[in-house]
Formats: C-alpha cells, sequence, structure tokens
C-alpha cells in the first residue's frame, strides 16, 4: 500500500498529522496487515512569503483571519496543545516564518539518496521545536549534515534549482486532485483524507481503502 501526503514544514498540523500518520500505521502493521510505503508530497502554504521572517505568528494570525491579539493568542495556545497531545513540542509562538520551497528541494533530494523520511521529520523539528529559519542556506545545509547528507552534494544543490521541478509537479498533482489545503492524504490513489485526523481515522482509511 501506498500512502502519499501532501504537506508544508510551516503547517504545524501536517507535523501532527504527520505523527497521527505514524501511529496508525504501527498499530495497522502490528495488526499484521502489511506494509505500507509513505511518500511526502510538497505544498507550500504561501508560495509567496519572502526569504526572511516577516513579523510573528501573532500578527500573522491577526492579519491572515482577522483576529484580535486575545484571539491569536487562543489560536497560538490551541496549535501548541495539540502538538503537545501528539508528542510534539511545538513552539508556534516563536516559529520563524519565511518560505519554504528550499527545503521542499532538499527533502526530494534526500529521498533520492533514501533519507528522505529523515530529512522531513528534522525539516519540520527545526522549524517547530528549533525555530529555524528554513529559508537559510547554512541551516538547511546544517540539517542536511545532520542525517548523513554529504556538505558538497548539498551545497550545490541549492545553489542551483535540482529538485524544483519535482516540488513544481507536486503542486500541480495537488491541484489537479482538488487539494487546496495540507495536510492531506491519499491513500493507495483510491481515498483521499483531509487534515490532521486522529490516529484512529487514519487507520480506519487505511483499512476501508485496503478494502477496496
Amino acid at each position: 500500500m501506498k500512502i502519499e501526503v501532501w504537506s508544508d514544514f510551516a503547517c504545524p498540523f501536517c507535523y501532527i498529522g504527520k505523527r497521527h500518520l505514524e501511529q496508525a500505521l504501527a498499530q495497522f502493521e502490528g495488526e499484521g496487515e502489511g506494509e505500507v510505503e509513505v511518500i511526502f508530497r510538497a505544498f507550500e502554504l504561501d508560495p509567496h512569503a519572502n526569504g526572511e521572517p516577516e513579523g510573528d505568528i501573532q500578527q500573522r494570525l491577526m492579519q491572515k483571519y482577522q483576529k484580535t491579539a486575545e484571539q491569536a493568542d487562543e489560536m497560538i495556545n490551541y496549535v501548541e496543545e495539540a502538538g503537545k497531545q501528539a508528542g510534539l513540542d511545538l513552539r508556534y509562538r516563536t516559529t520563524q516564518y519565511t518560505r519554504t520551497f528550499e527545503a521542499h528541494r532538499l527533502a526530494k533530494f534526500a529521498e533520492s539518496k533514501g533519507l528522505g523520511e529523515a530529512m522531513v521529520e528534522r525539516l519540520f523539528k527545526a522549524y517547530f521545536t528549533d525555530n529555524t529559519i528554513l529559508a537559510k542556506r547554512t541551516e538547511l545545509i546544517g540539517l542536511a549534515l545532520e542525517i548523513g547528507l554529504e556538505r558538497d552534494e548539498v551545497a550545490q544543490l541549492l545553489t542551483g534549482d535540482d529538485f524544483g521541478h519535482e516540488v513544481r509537479e507536486d503542486e500541480r498533482v495537488a491541484h489537479k486532485y482538488g487539494i487546496h489545503s495540507a495536510p492531506f492524504f491519499v491513500i493507495d490513489e483510491k481515498l483521499g483524507v483531509s487534515g490532521a485526523q486522529p490516529p484512529e481515522v487514519l487507520l480506519n482509511a487505511i483499512k476501508q481503502a485496503l478494502q477496496k
């Protein structure tokens, strides 16, 4: 079985959804139902984001959703608590919001080296727990080295445009499928699930797709 996950590294519910999927798959495979291949697809929430941080998250939420400062604080607290429930340390309030295109290219490169999942996990943690600026090439190189990629290859990747086409292709397919938000899970090209659903919902969807 194959599960494709459209997500963005600046999306807290994508990180939460990743954990929920892992929990669902642990139970699915533990029941002897078989193995599942998970493929992470690129989905930029804001393709027009800058390469430098743009204000703090409270201000962004106030502007984007027309919220008061108090309402924005409530949203931040809700996200951080949801992360905690999933076993994540989400420091959402202090995230450094920038474009994620280069991070997606790096994830694609890592996937080509058999380290895709490790790179995706590290990028999520970097953004939400370490509050790394993911648009900075020096930061991305450091993260890549942590999971075993070669410095020279990563530096060459980030100064060029390799794997940019693959990122854009993921986004093109998302548009074709009618995916307008993340996370979005496509199970065996049979069933789509939107949002950071609880593990039991994802498990049921996986079993439903298997029956089809």
